[in-house]
């Protein structure tokens, strides 16, 4: 513990370490969110994912060719952002701490040898700048997101490519067969309309042949009467 209160901007080094900590669990959360929502697609989502996803309902919606989805895709993670920020900045901030960690040591070093101080006081310094710095370096490299950032992309291209197709062509097809089934409707009504309307008219014929007038209540009885058949 003396070492460290002796070491040479030790503060800063807990507060790069920090920082490359804290941004790797920041880009790792994000990316984690990106996941769940492409492994649930079906569901709306408010990211850039929902956005995508209601550009190419439209697309289909409206029988448009769709080419290379992979870039499409691509271009759209490329600009994903991380409170406001692009994601890539975010990535290589540990990378940039482990350089810092290094640097200080190395100057914490120059300042100790100008001074005078003791070599072995210095050298520790040194030593424990870069073991921070290759610390932070190598927990950036195992937790790598290679991995996550792939499936996201492959479960894009996947609901884009494959499954959402035959979901808007499904939909489109319900959608024509109601219409369908709607106009029929109204045609079946329409003739029934007529029919009773021909019968009346047929009613009232005969009433005039027989000298005999339909009242109006007459009529709407009869007219409940072919409705009830």
């Amino acid at each position: 513990m003396g070492i460290l209160r002796e070491t040479y901007f030790v503060q800063g080094l807990c507060v790069l370490a920090a920082v490359g900590l804290l941004t790797k669990l920041l880009v790792w959360k994000s990316y984690r969110k990106l996941l769940l929502a492409s492994d649930h697609m079906e569901q709306p989502s408010r990211n850039w994912i929902g956005v995508l996803k209601k550009k190419f309902e439209n697309y289909y919606q409206l029988d448009a060719n769709v080419h290379n989805i992979a870039c499409i895709v691509d271009k759209y993670f490329e600009n994903h952002k991380i409170l406001g920020i692009n994601a890539s900045f975010w990535e290589q901030i540990p990378g940039f701490c482990s350089i810092l960690c290094v640097l200080l040591g190395c100057i914490g070093s120059v300042r100790g040898v100008v001074a005078g101080a003791d070599p072995f006081l210095w050298i520790q310094s040194l030593m424990i700048s870069i073991s921070a710095g290759i610390g932070i370096f190598m927990l950036d490299y195992l937790f790598r997101l290679d991995h996550t950032k792939q499936l996201i992309r492959a479960n894009l291209i996947h609901f884009l490519e494959n499954v959402m197709p035959n979901r808007v062509d499904k939909t489109i097809a319900k959608n024509q067969k109601n219409k369908k089934e709607q106009l029929r409707q109204k045609a079946v009504i329409q003739e029934e309309k007529e029919k009773t309307e021909q019968i009346v008219d047929h009613w009232e014929q005969i009433a005039s042949a027989k000298e005999f007038h339909l009242t109006q209540e007459d009529l709407q009885t009869l007219k409940d009467f072919i409705n009830d058949l």
